[in-house]
């Protein structure tokens, strides 16, 4: 495999992970779709393209998480307002976020908990 080939999956890998089709890739690198499309069946390019796909993901998590804070930060403060509507525009944005808050963090102690079940079971 040359080097243009590796270049070629390489990029291929990112714009795959980013939801790109797959003619768009072949047309973007340089290839057929249909080459994209057999390179994508490979057990370890599809390896490949989910660790890159995970790892965007991950980053956006990342930033989304900065604004969040931010935000909360935000409307915090739009809770001292003097404006009785701005004022309760926020406690409404606050309060909303907690249901889907509270199973977020009740859903993720269940995740812990199970993946904790299924490791002493392997060493059993």
């Amino acid at each position: 495999m040359t080097r243009t080939d590796l270049d070629a999956k390489a990029q291929a890998i990112v714009l795959l992970a980013r939801g790109t089709n797959s003619d768009k890739v072949g047309e973007t690198v340089g290839v057929s779709g249909r080459t994209i499309r057999r390179w994508a069946e490979a057990p370890d390019f599809k390896t490949e393209v989910e660790t890159a796909r995970r790892a965007l993901l991950d980053e956006a998590v990342k930033a989304l998480s900065a604004a969040a804070r931010e935000a909360v930060d935000v409307l915090h403060q739009a809770l001292g307002d003097e404006s009785p509507s701005i004022r309760l525009r926020a406690a409404v944005a606050l309060l909303g976020a907690l249901p889907s808050i509270s199973e977020h963090v009740a859903l993720e102690e269940r995740l812990t908990a199970l993946e904790s079940a299924v490791a002493e079971r392997s060493v059993a």
